[in-house]
């Protein structure tokens, strides 16, 4: 079969830009990688560079919204809420919740935080409506993380892990790396 110009062009186009394809998804970014724009990420703009901590005038990349269980293996789902705003403090064992005193009498819950709030484990009323929701880069040790970032526990400074739907109280813990 003898193929003109054109076909041949095309097809020698279609191979190259098959491997270009394939080297851009095996070359991506992990999570929590250095960046100054979402291309050095990705390509395909799965991964966004977030700008909001920078380092050296470089933020890191990640996955916005993501839910338990939906990040990369490098990567843990973390909620942030906006620290500006915890002001108002509130018992997370009382808040919207029926408890019991050492006597045994039912003690009626606590309602300090607005209906669009959560009481969050260090005491403080946070907007649930703003609250972000990232892909983070998991460790276990500063080693773990870049440089001018360090490893820390969530669940506090109003970073906690993103809760599994199935069980919405359940307030593990997941070290990730954060900026110093």
């Amino acid at each position: 079969m003898v193929y003109g110009p054109g076909a041949l062009m095309r097809a020698l186009l279609a191979v190259t830009l098959g491997a270009f394809a394939a080297l851009g998804s095996a070359c991506r970014a992990e999570i929590g990688d250095s960046c100054r724009r979402s291309t050095d990420c990705s390509i395909q703009g799965e991964r966004t560079c977030d700008l909001s901590n920078r380092i050296n005038g470089r933020g890191e990349c990640t996955i916005e919204g993501c839910g338990r269980n939906s990040c990369p293996d490098e990567a843990a789902c973390v909620k942030t809420y906006g620290t500006d705003f915890l002001s108002v403090a509130c018992d997370p064992e009382r808040e919207d919740k029926a408890t019991f005193a050492a006597d045994g009498s039912v003690l009626p819950p606590l309602d300090a935080c607005l209906p669009h709030e959560v009481c969050l484990g260090e005491g403080l009323c946070a907007d649930e409506v703003s609250a972000r929701t990232t892909c983070r880069r998991s460790c276990k040790s500063d080693r773990d993380c870049r440089s001018g970032y360090t490893c820390r526990l969530t669940g506090s400074g109003g970073i906690y892990q993103t809760p599994a739907a199935d069980d919405p109280d359940n307030n593990r813990q997941v070290k990730i790396c954060q900026p110093v």
